[in-house]
């Protein structure tokens, strides 16, 4: 129910109307993935449906006939004939539940021809209906889609509700911290990069640096190279080192990596102030272009020049 929804307390504000009737307007919920979107929509779809075991597990499971969940295949845009699909569902009358919940996820990935198919329903929504977008940029979404929905901010999570839940899985305090701090206040980012041990690429991201400040331009290139499909993620571990490097010697204890301290202090000593605020004003560009297919041609030019050039 939406009582489970934590720290978010405008998507239950306008959720709880959703459930009692008094909102029929499409929503467009906007914030970090892992920060209680969806779990709101389905806490709240639980609440309009009646609760109980038998629409819990339909909808735990995701086979609810009366709620609907599109997410775009992994890397690919959501398209035309998905949402198209998904508004065939809309002529009919909900099967067992008072009203049918249409929720597309990283609807910021719809195509153009896609968002265009959806605003005649989003403009007029059948009455038994009720729409969801979850998008983490509203930026990215037609202006025409923005228009006809009321759109809602969903902020990060506090750093001690993602250490909550990160701490079933992580023992280590300390490692637990740095996946909390590294997910930027989301829970399903945390959880995730636990899972896949991305601490593996955060060590190579500052075996990154230290290999262009030794002047060995070849492997500083070969690293970059080996960091393939993960260069985006690494980019953003490196934005996050560099932080740290920068507020070292001020405020220590609110670092991200505090499991590395020691790397850190070597890595400081080496490069200073100025070349740190280079390195971080240039990761501001370069995490502007991760979706570049000339990413890590950028990557090793900016890191040669500021790494080597000092």
């Amino acid at each position: 129910m939406l009582d489970r929804v934590k720290e978010q307390a405008e998507g239950v504000r306008f959720l709880r109307r959703v459930v009692d009737g008094n909102l029929t307007t499409p929503l467009m919920l906007v914030g970090p993935e892992g920060t209680g979107r969806r779990l709101s929509v389905l806490e709240a779809a639980r609440e309009m449906f009646g609760g109980g075991e038998h629409h819990d597990l339909l909808i735990d499971e995701g086979k609810h006939p009366d709620l609907k969940v599109l997410v775009p295949e992994s890397g690919k845009d959501l398209g035309v004939d998905a949402v198209r699909g998904l508004l065939r569902e809309t002529i009919f009358f909900p099967v067992d539940a008072p009203k049918k919940f249409f929720v597309i996820d990283e609807a910021d990935r719809m195509t153009p021809a896609a968002s265009n198919a959806l605003l005649k329903t989003l403009e007029e929504p059948p009455s038994t209906c009720r729409f969801f977008l979850l998008v983490q940029s509203a930026d990215r979404v037609l202006p025409t889609i923005r228009s006809r929905c009321g759109v809602v901010q969903y902020r990060q999570l506090s750093e001690s509700l993602v250490m909550s839940h990160l701490s079933r899985f992580e023992k280590d305090g300390t490692k637990a911290l740095v996946y909390a701090r590294l997910a930027e206040g989301s829970i399903g980012r945390a959880v995730s990069l636990w899972g896949s041990g991305r601490l593996t690429l955060r060590d190579q991201v500052l075996g990154l640096l230290k290999t262009g400040l030794s002047g060995d331009t070849s492997s500083l290139f070969s690293t970059v190279d080996g960091l393939q499909s993960e260069l985006p993620l690494g980019l953003r571990f490196l934005e996050h080192v560099v932080q740290d490097l920068l507020m070292l010697p001020y405020c220590s204890e609110r670092l991200t990596n505090l499991d590395v301290v020691d790397s850190l202090t070597d890595l400081r000593a080496q490069m200073g102030d100025a070349r740190l605020r280079k390195l971080r004003e240039g990761l501001k560009s370069l995490l502007g272009k991760t979706y570049l297919t000339t990413l890590p041609f950028h990557t090793k030019t900016f890191l040669a020049d500021v790494l080597e050039g000092g």
